[in-house]
C-alpha cells in the first residue's frame, strides 16, 4: 500500500534540515506523497514542492498554525494553501512577529532566572527561520549551559515554566476563516487525549475539516476514537510523523503509514467551498 507523510518540519521554522532535503528523506523511506508543515510559516513550500515534484512524489503544501483557545494551545495543519492569500499572509506574518517578541521575552527570562543566554544564539540556531521554544532550548544546549534540549524544555520552557512566554492568542475560528478564505482546510494535528470530544464537535461546527488520526501522539484506542468522530461527523483523516529532522527527536518518516487516500481526500476538498 502506498503511504505518505502529511506532517513535516524543516529548518524554515523549527526542524533541523532544509526543504528539499527533509523531502528526499521521505522518499528515501519509500513515502509516495509529502506535505511539508512548518509552523507558522509557508517560506519552505516552494523548495520542498520542487524536490517533490522532481523526485515524482505527490505533493500537498501545508503550514502547522498556532492557536489558542481559553489558554490552551490549539495546533492546526492548513492543506492545500500558498502564499498570496491577503488574509491568510497576514494572520501568518503577525503570528511570526509575536514569535520574534516572544524570543526576546523568553531570553530575557532566562537572563532573569541566572542563565546567561544571548538572543543572537537563538537567532543563530534558527538561520533565518522563525524562532520557536525548540531553537531557544538548542542555543542552551549549543553554550554547553545543558545537557538536552528535553532538559532545558522540563525545567524551563514547557507550558507555565519558569522561562515560558505566552503567545499571541489566535482563535481556531481565526484560522478557519483565513484557510478557506485561501482555499485550503483545517485538520486538528496530534490531538491524542490534549482536546475532548466535545471540543473537536464545537470546532466541527465552526469549520474544521479534518483531525489527523495517525500521528505518534495518538496512542492505543484513541486512534479508533478519532476515527470514529471523523466517520461520524464526515470529517477528513490525516497523519504523520512530526518529522523535525535528525537529532530533533520524535519518530522518523514511514512510521506511520498514512494511506494514498487520504492525502487524494484531502487534496481534492481543497478549494471545494463545501464545509462539513
Amino acid at each position: 500500500m502506498s503511504f505518505v507523510d502529511l506532517h513535516l518540519h524543516s529548518n524554515a521554522s523549527d526542524g533541523t534540515l532544509d526543504p528539499a532535503r527533509i523531502v528526499r528523506e521521505v522518499a528515501q523511506r519509500g513515502a509516495a506523497g509529502v506535505s511539508l508543515t512548518d509552523h507558522d510559516t509557508l517560506a519552505g513550500v516552494a523548495a520542498a514542492e520542487a524536490e517533490a515534484r522532481m523526485l515524482g512524489l505527490a505533493w500537498l503544501p501545508g503550514v502547522e498554525i498556532s492557536a489558542t483557545e481559553d489558554v490552551q494551545s490549539v495546533h492546526l495543519l492548513a492543506y492545500g494553501v500558498t502564499e498570496g492569500s491577503p488574509k491568510l499572509d497576514r494572520l501568518l506574518s503577525e503570528i511570526c512577529e509575536d514569535r520574534q517578541d516572544r524570543a526576546r521575552a523568553i531570553v530575557r527570562r532566562f537572563n532573569a532566572l541566572g542563565v546567561p543566554l544571548a538572543l543572537e544564539a537563538v537567532e543563530k540556531e534558527a538561520a533565518g527561520g522563525v524562532p520557536t521554544r525548540a531553537h531557544v532550548a538548542r542555543a542552551i544546549v549549543a553554550t554547553g549551559l545543558m545537557p538536552t534540549v528535553n532538559s532545558v524544555f522540563q525545567q524551563y520552557l514547557a507550558d507555565g515554566g519558569p522561562a515560558y512566554v505566552e503567545k499571541r492568542e489566535v482563535a481556531p475560528s481565526t484560522v478557519f476563516d483565513c484557510v478557506h478564505e485561501a482555499g485550503g482546510v483545517v485538520v486538528l494535528a496530534h490531538p491524542g487525549r490534549s482536546y475532548t470530544d466535545e471540543q473537536i464537535v464545537a470546532w466541527a461546527a465552526n469549520g474544521l475539516d479534518g483531525i489527523e488520526v495517525m500521528h505518534p501522539k495518538n496512542h492505543g484506542s484513541r486512534r479508533d476514537e478519532l476515527r470514529a468522530i471523523a466517520y461520524r461527523l464526515d470529517l477528513l483523516m490525516t497523519g504523520g510523523s512530526d518529522w523535525h529532522g535528525p537529532g530533533a527527536g520524535g519518530m522518523e518518516p514511514g512510521t506511520e503509514r498514512v494511506p494514498m487516500e487520504w492525502m487524494e481526500a484531502t487534496a481534492e476538498r481543497c478549494g471545494r467551498g463545501d464545509r462539513t
